[in-house]
């Protein structure tokens, strides 16, 4: 049975102009009459005129090409007039000819004798093959080295972030881009607009994102977490402040990230701009998260809103779970808003003895060290891969030093931070610093009186509501509902 046989051919336009042996109907006649010896069936011929001489360059479309139409064809033979033929590179020419060996693919070479299907030509696979995987280690260490050599100077690696262009090999800023950067920022910092509504709003402008797509709640939150945006450079264990020219400052970045992960504690629905107090209720009944519901009535041609709280659990498993019932949000937000109102002229000893007010705020300080501990692990982590590189010879001796002592002072500050978190915690306030605390936290607040006209109305404006409701979320801990009129207020100030 005859094998289905692959040519491929190739010239330069500079060799096509002056070299008949190298021309194409040279190779093409020679390749066939090859074929033709061998009983072959030669299916294909690939040709390849270019400038430059390199068809099986490993960064190019040719092989994955050819390799596919090798699969796909079931080609048993592969046939060249020359070895340079394939590629100017020998490393190129070897890592194909190794492809072909792995797929069990014939390799014959007409003007050279190389024929991979005898005896000799397997010896000589042989030896290709050990040569090819040593330039394959070769090709890796030089690109991984080439990458850390950009790394280290904090050059760009892969696509470039929304917000900056790549300038001879630097980070530069857009002024356009970068002027959108800070509006999202600020947008999350201060108006506490969430990440789909950012998105929505840009996209009703149309703007874009850095491949032109639309905006959406991902891209606007890999925005918000890209420390790149206060100027520091992340590539695997690497990690270099001030490296590049940043958008924000650090701290309107940590700003975002604080309410961040303040709103990943609260939960999603927490950010519904129409209730004040979601993410705060929970039910005196069952525990359960209550949550916000607007139902619609039509009377006389009219609709009408109506703005209630419900139990999570009473909504999911029916009132043979939780009996509770639903509460008018704006008595309930009318109820806290007062009662919030009165610690500005109750702040003596009756309120700072109260159960409501948590003034040590424990559970915070407890979860900020569970953020230390998360930390610490990963700057040991990179400090461990550090050392790997150093022993792979990925990094120099100076290089390595200069990682591990500045990994080992990160360690050493967050050491530090958590033991002194720890002693607070352990010591606790003085009377007179818990006083302190909250006359300074409350008197940074507006005057709630006022502001309970803006939540009583039947159609609140969504971005006051959005604005106030952050500082609301970072007074109050929780509010236990017990039914419409009967409230529990846990402050944390």
């Amino acid at each position: 049975m005859k094998k289905k046989a692959l040519a491929i051919i190739r010239v330069s336009s500079k060799e096509q102009a002056k070299d008949e042996r190298h021309s194409l109907p040279h190779q093409r006649q020679h390749i066939a009459e090859e074929c033709h010896k061998r009983n072959h069936d030669l299916v294909k011929i690939f040709e390849f005129v270019m400038s430059g001489a390199t068809v099986m360059k490993t960064s190019g479309n040719e092989q994955k090409e050819l390799i596919n139409y090798i699969e796909n064809n079931n080609i048993q033979v592969v046939v060249v007039h020359e070895l340079d033929r394939l590629a100017r590179s020998m490393t190129d020419t070897l890592l194909f000819v190794d492809e072909l060996h792995n797929r069990q693919v014939t390799f014959i070479s007409v003007h050279d004798g190389f024929d991979t299907s005898t005896s000799q030509g397997q010896l000589q696979m042989q030896i290709l093959a050990a040569f090819a995987e040593y330039f394959r280690k070769q090709l890796a260490e030089k690109v991984l080295g080439g990458m850390t050599d950009r790394a280290q100077s904090a050059r760009p690696m892969g696509r470039r972030p929304y917000g900056y262009s790549i300038d001879s090999g630097n980070f530069k800023i857009l002024e356009e881009e970068a002027d959108l950067v800070l509006e999202i920022f600020e947008t999350y910092a201060n108006r506490n607009k969430g990440l789909r509504l950012i998105a929505e709003e840009l996209n009703e402008r149309g703007l874009r994102t850095a491949l032109g797509n639309k905006w959406s709640h991902v891209s606007v939150r890999d925005v918000l977490d890209n420390e790149i945006y206060k100027g520091t450079f992340i590539w695997k264990d690497i990690r270099m402040e001030d490296a590049v020219p940043p958008i924000v400052s650090k701290e309107l970045f940590d700003t975002v990230y604080r309410r961040r992960e303040q709103k990943k504690q609260l939960g999603g629905r927490s950010q519904n701009a129409t209730f004040l107090l979601s993410g705060l209720l929970r039910c005196g009944k069952c525990g359960s998260s209550i949550v916000g519901a607007c139902r619609t009535h039509k009377y006389k041609a009219k609709r009408y809103k109506y703005y209630n709280y419900r139990c999570n659990t009473m909504i999911s498993s029916g009132k043979s779970a939780c009996n509770s019932k639903e509460y008018r949000a704006r008595t309930i937000e009318e109820i806290v808003l007062k009662d919030l109102a009165s610690l500005l002229e109750t702040i003596p000893n009756e309120i700072v003895d109260s159960y409501r007010i948590e003034p040590l705020e424990k559970d915070n300080m407890g979860k900020e060290i569970i953020g230390i501990k998360r930390d610490l692990t990963k700057a040991r982590n990179m400090l461990e891969r550090a050392a790997e590189a150093f022993e792979s010879g990925e990094y120099d001796l100076d290089f390595f030093s200069k990682r591990k002592k500045s990994i080992n002072e990160q360690i050493k500050m967050l050491k530090e931070e958590k033991e002194k978190i720890e002693k607070r915690i352990k010591e606790g306030l003085t009377r007179e610093e818990i006083e302190e605390r909250v006359r300074t936290r409350l008197k940074s607040y507006p005057n709630f009186e006022q502001l309970l006209n803006i939540f009583i109305e039947s159609e609140p404006d969504q971005e006051k509501v959005l604005e106030f409701k952050k500082d609301l979320q970072q007074v109050i801990k929780k509010i236990i509902v017990h039914s419409e009129n009967e409230l529990e207020v846990f402050y944390q100030l």
